[in-house]
C-alpha cells in the first residue's frame, strides 16, 4: 500500500459548514451520503496523451497540406514538448521547417478541434467502479476549454461512470480554483461541502481551489511530484488507488472538528 502523508489543516471553520445544512430530516439524509469532486487532466489521465494525441493530428494534417512526412512532424513536435519547448511546440516547427506564422493559429485549431486518441488507466476505472459500488456520488470538474474537455470525456468513456460533469470555464471565467465552480457541483451533486471532497493533481486549482470552498482535499502526488505536506492538501496519496481507503475517513474527521 502507498504512503499516505495526512496534515490536518489549520484554522479553516468546519464546525459552521456542519452547521448549515438545513432542516433535521434532511441533515439527517445528506449526513448519509457522501461525494467525491475529481479533477480530470493528470488526475484520472495522464495530459501527455492528450498533447501526443493532438500532435499526431497536426502531423497528418500537414501531411495532407503540405505533403511533410507525418513521422517527421510528430516526432519534431514530441522533442519540443520534452526539451524544454512545451507551449511553443507549434512555433518551434515553424521556425525549423520554414513554415509562416500563420501556420502556428491553423496547427493550434487543429489540434483543438481533433478527437483525441485516449484510453482511461484500468486504477482510475476500478478507482470509479468502487467508490460508486460503496455508494459514493462522483463529479469530475475540469479547467480548459469546454468542448477540448468534452472531447477528452467522451474519448475516455467517463460519463457513465460519475454523476456529473463540470465544466468549470463555462461556470467561471478562468474557472478553478474559482469557488463557485465547486459549489455548482456541489448543487450537481445534491451534498453540502462537509460531505464532499476534491481529489486533483494542482496544488492551486484543486487544492487551494477546494479549501476556498470549505472543502477537505486529497491530492494526487505521481511518481517524481515534490509535495510540501505543511501546506498542501489534507490527505496526500501516490496513487488514485488509494482514494477508496482514505476518503471516508477524511470526511469523518470533518464529522469530528465539527463535535
Amino acid at each position: 500500500m502507498a504512503q499516505v502523508s495526512h496534515v490536518v489543516p489549520v484554522g479553516r471553520p468546519w464546525g459552521s459548514i456542519a452547521g448549515t445544512v438545513g432542516s433535521a430530516p434532511r441533515r439527517k439524509k445528506l449526513e448519509r451520503r457522501r461525494g467525491l469532486i475529481f479533477d480530470l487532466d493528470d488526475t484520472l489521465y495522464p495530459r501527455e496523451r492528450f498533447i501526443r494525441s493532438g500532435f499526431a493530428a497536426v502531423a497528418n494534417d500537414l501531411q495532407r497540406r503540405h505533403g511533410l512526412p507525418a513521422g517527421m512532424v510528430f516526432r519534431m513536435l514530441s522533442q519540443a514538448f520534452t526539451g524544454g519547448q512545451a507551449g511553443r511546440e507549434f512555433q518551434v516547427l515553424c521556425d525549423e521547417l520554414g513554415l509562416p506564422p500563420k501556420e502556428v493559429s491553423y496547427m493550434l485549431r487543429v489540434f483543438r478541434a481533433h478527437k483525441p486518441s485516449l484510453w482511461l488507466p484500468y486504477e482510475s476505472s476500478e478507482t470509479l467502479r468502487k467508490l460508486r459500488l460503496d455508494g459514493w456520488r462522483l463529479a469530475i470538474l475540469t479547467n480548459g476549454i469546454p468542448a477540448v474537455q468534452a472531447a477528452k470525456v467522451d474519448a475516455l468513456a467517463l460519463a457513465p461512470m460519475v454523476d456529473t460533469i463540470v465544466y468549470a470555464e463555462a461556470i467561471a471565467r478562468g474557472g478553478k480554483p474559482a469557488p463557485a465552480v465547486f459549489y455548482e457541483t456541489l448543487d450537481r451533486l445534491d451534498l453540502t461541502a462537509d460531505r464532499c471532497a476534491v481529489v486533483g493533481d494542482d496544488p492551486v486549482c484543486d487544492i487551494a481551489g477546494a479549501h476556498a470552498a470549505e472543502m477537505r482535499s486529497i491530492r494526487v502526488a505521481r511518481p517524481g511530484v515534490v509535495v510540501d505536506p505543511a501546506s498542501d492538501a489534507d490527505l496526500i496519496v501516490n496513487s488514485i488507488t488509494d482514494v477508496p481507503k482514505v476518503a471516508g475517513a477524511l470526511l469523518q474527521m470533518v464529522t469530528l472538528d465539527a463535535a
